[in-house]
Formats: C-alpha cells, sequence, structure tokens
C-alpha cells in the first residue's frame, strides 16, 4: 500500500501533497465527512452527520450535494466511484474496518489523511476512536486510550498561530496516503494506543535533550514563506469582533450556496433498502423526494440534504 510523495521543494503542507494527486477534474470524487476544508474535487459529500459539529471544527463547506449516510454502509454503486477521499474521518468511525469494506466495494482509488501519533498525543481528542498507523504496509488500528497530557492547551489556545504552525508541519503531524482500494489491508492490534507511543517513547537513560536550532540560529524547523508571515500579522492586527462577523457572513452565505442535488448522480447511487442502483426523483406536493423503483422505498431531504442513514 504504497503512500504517495509529492515532488517539488519548500515545506510540504497539505495543499501542496492535494494539488498533485492524481485526481482528473472529470473524475467521481466522493468526500466522507467533508467539514470546513474539503477537496476542491469532490462530486459529492456523504456525511452521518451534515448539521452537526459535535467531532468537527467547523461547518461543512457546501462545495458539492450532502448526502446524509454512514460511511459502513455507503449508498454508492459498486465501482461507481473513481476516487473516495476521507480526511481526519476514520479515526473517528467505530468499526472502520467496514468503512474499508465498503471502500473496496465502491471504489477505484482511496485518499486517506488521519493524525499521526504525535499529533494525537498533543490533542488526545476524546471522540477518537482509534490511533491509526501505517505499519508494513497495512492499516493498523490502536484502540484510543491516549490520555489529555496537556489538559486544554492545545484546545482552548488554538489559534491562527497554531494554525500556521501546524500547517507547515504537516508530514510531522498527519499521515496520508493515496492508493488502489484493492491494496488496502488492515488489522486491530491487541496494542492500546497509549500502550502503541509508550513503546516507542524514550524512557529512563534512553532519554535524549535536543538542542534547539531557534536558540541557536533564530529559526524554527521551518523557514515560513513570506505571504504565511504577512497574513500572519494581519490576522493578529485585525479586531476580534472583525474576525467574528466575518465568519458569521461566511456561514450564512455557506449555508445559502448549498449545490442542489442534481439527477445525473442517480445512476450512481444505491438503495439503502434493497441495494439496487434503481434510483428516480419524485415529486410529492411540494416536495422532492428520492425512490427506489425496485422496493419503494424513499428517501426524504432536509435543508437539501438526502437522507439516506437507514
Amino acid at each position: 500500500m504504497p503512500q504517495s510523495q509529492p515532488t517539488g521543494t519548500g515545506p510540504l503542507t497539505r495543499s501542496a501533497i492535494l494539488s498533485q494527486l492524481p485526481i482528473a477534474p472529470s473524475d467521481f470524487v466522493v468526500e466522507i465527512g467533508a467539514g470546513p476544508v474539503p477537496f476542491r474535487l469532490t462530486s459529492l459529500i456523504i456525511d452521518k452527520y451534515p448539521f452537526e459539529n459535535l467531532e468537527r471544527h467547523g461547518d461543512i463547506i457546501n462545495v458539492a450535494p450532502t448526502i446524509k449516510a454512514d460511511a459502513t454502509k455507503l449508498p454508492i454503486a459498486d465501482q461507481a466511484c473513481d476516487v473516495l477521499f476521507a480526511s481526519h474521518v476514520i479515526e473517528h468511525i467505530p468499526e472502520p474496518w467496514k468503512f474499508l469494506q465498503e471502500a473496496k466495494r465502491c471504489a477505484r482509488f482511496i485518499y486517506l489523511e488521519f493524525p499521526s501519533a504525535w499529533r494525537e498525543v498533543m490533542y488526545a481528542w476524546s471522540f477518537h476512536r482509534w490511533l491509526v498507523e501505517v505499519e508494513q504496509g497495512r492499516l493498523v488500528f490502536y484502540k484510543n486510550d491516549i490520555p489529555q497530557l496537556f489538559g486544554d492547551l492545545f484546545h482552548t489556545h488554538y489559534d491562527y498561530l497554531l494554525d500556521t504552525w501546524s500547517e507547515y508541519r504537516f508530514v510531522e503531524l498527519n499521515t496520508y496516503l493515496y492508493t488502489k482500494t484493492a491494496e488496502l489491508a488492515c488489522v486491530v492490534s491487541s496494542k492500546t494506543a497509549f500502550e502503541h507511543v509508550l513503546s516507542r517513547s524514550a524512557q529512563g537513560e534512553k532519554k535524549l535533550n535536543f538542542p534547539s536550532r531557534y536558540g541557536q540560529m533564530g529559526i524554527g524547523s521551518v523557514s515560513y514563506p513570506l505571504a504565511a508571515r504577512f497574513k500572519t500579522l494581519l490576522w493578529s492586527m485585525t479586531p476580534a469582533a472583525l474576525i467574528k462577523l466575518r465568519n458569521r457572513v461566511a456561514q450564512r452565505r455557506n449555508s445559502a450556496n448549498r449545490p442542489e442535488f442534481a439527477e445525473a448522480l442517480l445512476p450512481r447511487l444505491l438503495c439503502q433498502a434493497c441495494r439496487v442502483a434503481r434510483l428516480s426523483v419524485e415529486c410529492e406536493s411540494t416536495e422532492r423526494i428520492i425512490a427506489c423503483k425496485a422496493c419503494g422505498a424513499r428517501y426524504r431531504a432536509t435543508d437539501g440534504v438526502f437522507d439516506f442513514d437507514i
């Protein structure tokens, strides 16, 4: 299961990695749990909780039509998807191996992204069910029991400066891979996440003191581009009230601009009741519904999001 390695100089940011993925604008890309930073080529968003932000840091940005469904029972026809895109999702799923089986069934390729062990130790999110590692060409799931060693430090004091710091340390704080779904393999470890982290950490006399390059040279491990420095400076000088107003305006605009569900998507979808791809859009009074011609199941929409979570 090879991990994609973009080329180029400078910091390997997330945007640089995604821009070099071999995904064409014509590909049908289904994104699971898009959140506030969706993939630019997403054709369809699937999310189990499209109107709740309990386990993400902001609203789903409406770059594509959205369907409510569970990642372990995707309403996508067999091999109807060119790329399944799942960024910071798999660690949330109670039974991620079922999601991987669904990925193999409905998609040819998959992009996975999830926090590294370092990032899990920093934040220790309580809603992450798993610490995920790539070991010997397969995904290894460790039941997440990492305590919040830093308390609320990285949660309460998270700001734009930390966001910029994290962006330019993407490869240290995240794991990513782009691969054929046929090559996916996984195992659940007998170790817990904390046991795994401790087994890899230097202890006792094996501990080392690492000299700081910042103290010696006045720079960190990353030399920030001029544009990033300028943007950070502007952000630090902007009044908090103005930032909140900007966010409220953007939120209202996003809510009003959800792309309408296109009937051209129907041949790619499965009925969740009978698992047959024979769906059509019908009008019931003033409401559009999706109906299954095979079994008669009907799927209604709330704020433009059709509910396939059955």
